[in-house]
């Protein structure tokens, strides 16, 4: 068993400085922990019923999710 002082104090609370002077270090840590995956966030756009109607019968067609094909049109529009 340990021993802990009468006061009930088992040290200082570490510093959160450290955390946030690396967000690219923070970033990778997180890709680790998820397996890989980025946080997500949910994008909603109106679109005409005409053309979503031609989206969902093509990705049927591919077996394809549309989220990962209107992902793979976003990155290759806005890469990084």
């Amino acid at each position: 068993m340990s021993q802990q002082s009468a006061s009930g104090s088992w040290g200082t609370r570490p510093s959160k400085k450290n955390v946030a002077a690396a967000p690219a270090v923070v970033a990778t840590l997180d890709k680790v922990v998820n397996g890989g995956k980025e946080e997500t966030v949910r994008l909603n756009v109106e679109i005409p019923k005409a053309l979503r109607a031609r989206v969902k019968v093509r990705c049927a067609m591919e077996g394809r999710e549309i989220k990962n094909v209107v992902i793979e049109l976003l990155q290759q529009r806005f890469p990084e």
